[in-house]
């Protein structure tokens, strides 16, 4: 996300980068040292709140650190 809005958020050694997108809101997830977001990083463009779209993308780490 190459905007000044955009909010970033170490967890578990993985980067977030959070930013309004249309209505809702965008994570882009960063593995550690990786310059490419995830593609699993979660979107939503309907009328969301950032805390629902940064739990999601906790989620995602979670689920990939305990495969």
């Amino acid at each position: 996300i190459a905007s000044k809005m955009a909010e970033r958020i170490d967890y578990r050694g993985y980067r977030l980068e959070v930013g309004p997108v249309g209505k809702g809101w965008r994570a882009a997830i960063y593995a550690p040292g990786s310059t490419s977001p995830l593609p699993e990083s979660p979107a939503t463009l309907e009328k969301s709140s950032k805390d629902e779209i940064v739990a999601e993308a906790k989620r995602i780490i979670d689920a990939r650190l305990n495969k």
